[in-house]
């Protein structure tokens, strides 16, 4: 069994056309003529091809089971509900981070949140620090007096 390798770019020369033709010169009328005829009979033979290919698809579609169908649409539903997952994560990150998502790189929350900072730190900028807020979540302490009192006494003075 042989192999045959092609040969580098550098020593491929180009095919050898009409005597004294070189590749830059203008095709003319008849080589314009020959060019697109060539390109109509790619495209119609394409074209077939495409249509060829749905005809099969739709030939193995409809030999196939319904739990064969089922499994296909469960698999596109996992598949779809994975990309959904993902990029929540990632806009999530970003968002928390305050950095684009487009620019974000990896697929789990770690890899995301580490994909943040490289970019924070390249941007030269720290990381946005959470507002801390003492006594989150604490009643205030109630004042010896309540409003009606206050504006009552106000009121007076």
């Amino acid at each position: 069994m042989s192999t045959d390798i092609p040969a580098p770019a550098e020593s491929i020369e180009p095919p050898a056309g009409p005597e004294g033709a070189t590749p830059d010169e203008p095709l003319g009328e008849p080589g314009l003529a020959a060019l697109k005829s060539e390109r109509e009979a790619r495209a119609a033979a394409e074209k077939a091809a495409k249509d060829a290919l749905a005809k099969v698809k739709a030939f193995e579609d409809a030999q196939k089971t319904d739990a064969e169908k089922q499994a296909e649409r469960l698999a596109e539903f996992e598949r779809e509900n994975a990309e959904l997952k993902s990029a929540k994560t990632r806009a999530e990150v970003a968002a928390a981070k305050g950095v684009p998502a487009s620019l974000l790189s990896g697929s789990t929350q770690d890899e995301l949140e580490a994909s943040a900072d490289a970019l924070l730190a390249f941007k030269g900028e720290t990381p946005p620090q959470k507002l801390i807020v003492p006594g989150e979540g604490k009643a205030p302490a109630a004042p010896g007096q309540s409003m009606d009192d206050w504006l009552r006494q106000a009121a007076q003075n």
